[in-house]
């Protein structure tokens, strides 16, 4: 008989190549995306003026708007290593690192594109346009046709396929099977066999509410004769199953508790559309009134405050909220919710047609921007602003009485705050003055120092003399990089003497005589700010300039000693703490209408809002069959939201429910479900997608529905063992045709809770904030504390979701990036995974509360029986001869409570209990 270890080894390898196919087209998705959307536009506005064909030019022998043209490079050879930045010349270009090599050469390129043109090189330079023939010049490659775009399948109006007769009817349990078997027959493919009840229950547990069953409710159903159709009803009368299948959509909806674009500032009041989509789906809510409330919940007939918190989903994108240019921000606002909207509901990456028509798919810039006119006219921010920061809108839903007490909570943190930069206001002037009075004690050490002397070299110069290192350095730096100025040029005169006397003779005359100048002047006119002597003005400047000569560190840690910043941080902390708990009105985090609609703008020439062309008047994009009529005075998103729900093609029906599908089986019939234009990959049953859309639609769009259609399917109730693996690896190596049910990986929420469930630390608390910070408070800025927390044992849903600082088990288990709209996560299995499950904190504590449950309530049962209840709590199985001969060997040698911890982790981490089979 194969050793366990063996055949772990063996499942791992299988499962890492299951998971490396059922991942490549979602990365590959991914990776278009984020050429069409981050590269392809930047390289258009920045380069192909000069480089590319579309303007008949080539500087440099470089062409920049075909893949071939940066693999082959110009006269300096090839411009990307993929996969290298630092090797790249594109990136020492536009980093400007060499005074000879500068891209684009009149304006560097923000941080922010050169960070996106590196994460593109570093992660190998995915460039669809390989497939792109040469254009002439003056001519821009174009996507299909209107023509043609409707004759693709994301745009032909639905059919209803007839239902297929399999070969075999005796297999089929409902018309999926038919579809499904059908299509093995074509290959002459017999399905795997029924999956054992244990497995299928565990299954349903999983796929349902995202825990595995308990001992006794494994035991209860694994009892009952008709126990299937039981088990579905129940899971999905749970409250838990909101839980699962809400993060589900939030996954969609990029749903996060911070903007995470800039100081990452708090979305207070996001927690409250997690909540509304949870509800939403324990409700059963009709997926087209879920559409709607979620484009338009402020303008529908019934609208209230649930309706109103639907349209968290325009408002919870990522936003640069310190953008200075408010035209800029709005329209990068409009692009994120026009590329969300189009890829959650239509499946469409409208989003790529800003700059240019679309590459690819029949949209057309000019439908963007009839798009962009609707969105235009949607209020996104309020007029309340917190320096040069935005804040996004918020329906206020407070009492009269709690908005009065929010303003006076405001009116005491300002206090606080106030306290602390007072203070350190007072002691940088306290430093300042000190230095003023030192400054020719200064210039003199300036002299032990060269202009290349580094903070320790200023340090061990500063420090025998009572001077402040920083204040030394930057003075050292001053004179080095100011030698024309006046007050400068004389200390190099003294610095080639070395005449240290002389130096400060003279410059203690010179900055006596500019201070008493200066306050002369003042008394003679209060309001004077310079001197008319030009000399004594140089001196002046040189004792006074805050940013001059004796400039003190702007940073309290780098200006303050350990005693001075220990109390300021005191002060500051203390703010910073009140207001993390400090109380907040209640408020609706979404959109509403302009105050002034709008019914149509101009198109942006190549995406630019300085830059602009024709105007366009809201419509919907031109290859649909079906279009609508906006009224003037509105802004057209409940005409949008309705429209979407009627289309003749059922795109958002047929999207959705191929979305439903990806959840249960791990791909979809669509396996790239935010893409079902040209770059997506074509259904792998399209008659099925139809048919299935039908019978939603014809349902009342219900989700439950969908769920017992596919759960009583026989194909979803296969086992994930096929007798012929290894032909079928063959003919079928992703298993799209499903000839088994296919084994997959849990995702990050679904590991965390069930290693609390099975351990019984899980808290299944429900609702409510759970990021403990005020709405709008910075959570993490690379300068101050990090005060996300992730010590919870509530469900994972309702983990805080901080842009750019995820909780570290989410970031290792493949969890979505939150600024972008996912329908299918990519699945990895690499060695860190297995690290962080050895050295979790949560998953040692689990393991020893489950270690201590057997020690202490099952002292008298023998160890074979305590081995036997711990397999059943964590696996549902009794363990096998091998596995338990192994455990016995293990635990007898030291039967004590960190042994069993060991015992208990090692099956927590086990390929059995991670995977779904």
């Amino acid at each position: 008989m194969i050793s366990p270890i063996l055949r772990d080894i063996f499942l791992l390898s299988l499962l890492m190549a299951v998971s490396l196919a059922l991942s490549t087209a979602a990365e590959s998705s991914t990776r278009a995306d984020f050429f069409e959307k981050q590269i392809r536009p930047l390289l258009i506005a920045e380069c192909y003026e000069c480089h590319s064909q579309e303007s008949g030019k080539a500087k440099g022998g470089l062409v920049l708007d075909t893949k071939a043209g940066w693999e082959v490079g110009g006269d300096s050879g090839p411009t990307i290593t993929p996969g290298d930045p630092d090797d790249s010349l594109l990136m020492q270009a536009v980093s400007y690192q060499s005074q000879d090599l500068q891209m684009p050469p009149k304006t560097r390129l923000t941080d922010e594109e050169i960070a996106s043109l590196h994460r593109w090189v570093a992660d190998g330079a995915f460039d669809p346009r390989d497939s792109e023939p040469a254009q002439p010049a003056h001519t821009a490659p174009t996507g299909l046709s209107l023509e043609a775009g409707r004759q693709f399948h994301s745009f032909r109006r639905l059919s209803l396929p007839k239902i297929p007769e399999p070969s075999d009817p005796t297999l089929a349990r409902n018309p999926i099977d038919h579809f499904l078997l059908s299509r093995l027959d074509e290959h002459q493919i017999t399905p795997a066999p029924l999956a054992d009840r244990r497995t299928l229950i565990r299954r349903a547990f999983i796929d349902l509410i995202g825990l595995p069953p308990l001992v006794q409710q494994l035991d209860h159903y694994s009892s009952l004769p008709d126990y299937y159709p039981l088990l579905i009803d129940d899971l999905l009368d749970s409250p838990r199953y909101g839980e699962r299948w809400g993060r589900h959509w939030l996954d969609v909806a990029r749903y996060a508790d911070s903007n995470g674009l800039d100081e990452n500032h708090t979305y207070g009041q996001a927690w409250r559309y997690r909540d509304y989509v949870i509800d939403s789906f324990n409700r059963d809510k009709p997926f087209d009134q879920f559409l709607i409330e979620q484009l338009a919940g402020d303008l529908i007939e019934y609208s209230n405050n649930e309706t109103k918190t639907g349209t968290g989903f325009l408002a919870l994108g990522g936003r640069l909220l310190a953008e200075r240019d408010m035209a800029k921000l709005e329209m990068d606002v409009i692009d994120e919710q026009i590329d969300s909207t189009g890829k959650a509901f239509l499946g469409l990456t409208l989003g790529c047609a800003r700059c240019h028509d679309h590459k690819f798919d029949p949209i057309t810039q000019a439908d963007y921007y009839s798009l962009a006119a609707i969105f235009k006219s949607t209020e996104n921010f309020t007029t309340t602003d917190t320096g040069n920061k935005r804040h996004w809108y918020e329906h206020a839903i407070g009492t009269p009485a709690e908005i009065a007490k929010h303003s006076a909570i405001d009116t005491e943190i300002k206090e606080l705050r106030r306290a602390a930069a007072n203070y350190k206001q007072k002691q940088t002037v306290k430093l300042r003055v000190a230095a003023r009075e030192r400054a020719t004690d200064y210039l003199l050490a300036c002299l032990d120092l060269p202009f290349d002397a580094t903070l320790s070299d200023a340090r061990a110069v500063a420090e025998p003399l009572d001077l402040h290192p920083r204040i030394l350095h930057h003075a050292r730096t001053h004179l080095e990089y100011r030698r024309d100025d006046l007050a400068v040029t004389h200390w190099h005169h003294f610095a080639a003497q070395q005449d240290r006397e002389g130096l400060v003779t003279f410059y203690t005359k010179k900055f006596a005589q500019a201070i008493d100048a200066y306050s002369k002047a003042r008394k003679n006119n209060p309001k004077a700010q310079r001197l008319d002597d030009p000399e004594l003005e140089a001196y002046r400047i040189a004792y006074y300039d805050t940013a001059g000569l004796l400039a003190v560190p702007t940073k309290p840690s780098h200006a303050f000693d350990k005693e001075t910043l220990a109390e300021y941080e005191t002060l500051r902390l203390k703010a910073i703490d009140f207001e993390s708990q400090a109380y907040d009105a209640p408020a609706i985090m979404g959109v509403s209408e302009a105050a002034e609609t709008v019914d149509e703008i101009p198109i942006a020439i190549r995406g630019s809002h300085t830059n602009l062309g024709k105007s366009v008047a809201k419509a919907v994009p031109a290859v649909f069959h079906k279009t609508t009529t906006f009224s003037s005075g509105r802004s057209g998103r409940l005409e949008l939201a309705k429209w979407m729900t009627q289309l003749d093609s059922a795109l958002a029906a047929k999207v959705y429910v191929n979305r439903v599908w990806a959840w249960h089986f791990g791909t979809g019939l669509v396996d790239t479900p935010d893409n079902f234009g040209v770059l997506g990959r074509a259904p792998s049953h399209p008659e099925l997608l139809d048919w299935l859309t039908h019978w939603f639609i014809d349902s009342g769009w219900s989700t439950k529905s969908l769920h017992k259609l596919i759960m009583q399917s026989r194909f979803y109730q296969h086992s994930s063992h096929h007798p012929a693996a290894q032909p079928l690896s063959e003919l079928d190596p992703e298993n799209r045709w499903l000839a088994y049910y296919p084994t997959r990986r849990l995702q990050a929420e679904a590991i965390r809770d069930s290693i609390l469930h099975v351990s019984g630390r899980l808290d299944l608390t429900q609702g409510g904030k759970t990021l403990q910070l005020r709405n709008r408070q910075i959570v993490f800025d690379h300068t101050s504390v990090d005060r996300a927390q992730y010590g919870s044992t509530r469900r994972s849903v309702y983990l805080p979701v901080v842009r750019n600082h995820l909780c570290s088990l989410f970031e290792q288990f493949d969890f979505p990036d939150p600024t972008m709209v996912t329908g299918q996560r990519n699945i990895t299995t690499v060695a860190p995974q297995a690290l962080y499950l050895m050295n979790s904190e949560m998953v040692t504590r689990s393991a020893e509360t489950l270690a201590k449950q057997v020690i202490e309530e099952h002292a008298t049962l023998s160890i074979d029986k305590r081995v036997d209840h711990i397999y059943h709590s964590v696996l549902g199985r009794s363990p096998i001869p091998d596995e338990l001969k192994l455990a016995k060997t293990f635990l007898t040698a030291a039967d004590n409570l960190e042994t069993w911890t060991l015992f208990c982790q090692s099956l927590l981490m086990s390929n059995e209990f991670l995977y779904l089979n």
